[in-house]
């Protein structure tokens, strides 16, 4: 089995490309409880997902983890990489994609994967709004609610030199085609199946698959709606 965390939805979307792509089981920790991560500090980022490691091998018997977060694989998973024996997956840019990052290339992340972006790749334009995962979570059948804080935010940005945006986010899979409604011009690179493939690589495949949800707080009045986004992320091609 394989376990899955994130903060919200942006979990869902990576588990989902894996499910099409090879059969495993699988169980996504929804931590909504901790909910958004873009904006805590490294050493209670890493605390959280330790905690939350640690509770899918002891009750899920994982044999392999996705940190299917950027802020959590930008941040904290290299660290957290050192401390087990079963593969933590990261889902960082892939090779391939870091190459070409240049000053044409705007990375749209969370404000701490920002961050990391811009230390390391100093000419990359960025772009962060802040509580966004959170708001997508919230919006999660009525995302086309976000259309008005995308487009302020967007078309505030000189696109002459711009060619593409990377969604840094794997929540921001949800509103892809929020953003290019608002900037058809513009190529929007989304890299969860390039991660579901190294996924593909490195876990034993097997010819069936299930999935099971699990949430860090239970009061959280949306757990049908996850449930029910996913099965639409499986089942329906045009999402």
């Amino acid at each position: 089995m394989i376990g899955f965390i994130d903060s919200g939805v942006g979990g869902l979307n990576v588990m989902s490309e894996c499910q099409k792509l090879f059969g495993e089981d699988y169980v996504f920790l929804c931590d909504n409880k901790h909910s958004p991560y873009g904006n805590k500090s490294y050493k209670r980022l890493y605390h959280i997902t330790k905690n939350n490691i640690d509770y899918l091998i002891k009750h899920y018997n994982i044999t392999a983890c996705v940190l299917a977060c950027n802020t959590l694989s930008y941040t904290i998973g290299k660290n957290l990489q050192s401390e087990y024996d079963i593969p933590i997956i990261l889902t960082t840019m892939p090779k391939n994609k870091i190459k070409n990052l240049n000053s044409q290339i705007l990375f749209f992340g969370t404000k701490n994967t920002v961050n990391k972006i811009k230390k390391k790749y100093k000419n990359i334009k960025t772009l962060f709004i802040k509580n966004l995962p959170k708001k997508i979570d919230n919006n999660l059948f009525c995302l086309n609610n976000l259309e008005n804080i995308l487009k302020k935010n967007l078309l505030n940005i000189k696109f002459e030199n711009i060619n593409k945006i990377i969604l840094g986010c794997t929540h921001f899979k949800s509103i892809q085609y929020l953003i290019q409604k608002i900037l058809p011009n513009i190529e929007i690179v989304d890299y969860n199946l390039d991660i579901a493939q190294k996924i593909k690589n490195i876990v034993e495949n097997k010819s069936s698959s299930s999935f099971h949800i699990v949430l860090t707080d239970y009061n959280y009045p949306k757990y049908v709606e996850l449930k029910s986004y996913y099965r639409k992320l499986i089942f329906d091609k045009n999402i």
